[in-house]
């Protein structure tokens, strides 16, 4: 038997027979698989791109037909299918600001899906510079 203690309880433990044991593994391994492909896809997907240097850090450039957006590029290269929540610093023609929203890995289209509001999440695909 494969025994799993709770977090924050000594007492309380858990047993697993081994086919329970074996399931587990294989869902762990399965999404580990998925995390590691769609970083593998992203790595591609950037790989070509241009990074841009401002204030000593490093950025890529998501272009849109009103505005231009950057994203440092730590945040880009751990993207996966989940949604994470970014500062992005937009240029345009009054002034650059700051504006927070949420960005994401679409594998299906292979782009990059930018939300630009946190009360209406919709999410839209950008292109990177």
């Amino acid at each position: 038997m494969f025994e799993l203690q709770e977090e924050g309880t000594a007492q309380t433990t858990k047993r697993f027979s081994p086919e329970e044991k074996k399931k587990i593994m294989e869902r762990l391994h399965e999404r580990r698989r998925q995390e590691q492909k769609s970083k593998e896809a992203i790595r591609r997907y950037l790989a070509d791109k241009k990074v841009y240097n401002y204030q000593g850090r490093e950025y890529y450039k998501i272009k849109d037909y009103k505005y231009s957006f950057y994203i440092s590029k730590e945040v880009m290269e751990s993207l996966a299918e989940t949604v994470v929540e970014v500062e992005l610093e937009r240029s345009g023609y009054t002034a650059n600001r700051k504006q927070k929203g949420f960005i994401k890995w679409d594998p299906v289209r292979q782009s990059i899906l930018v939300s630009l509001s946190k009360v209406r999440v919709y999410y839209k695909p950008f292109e990177v510079e």
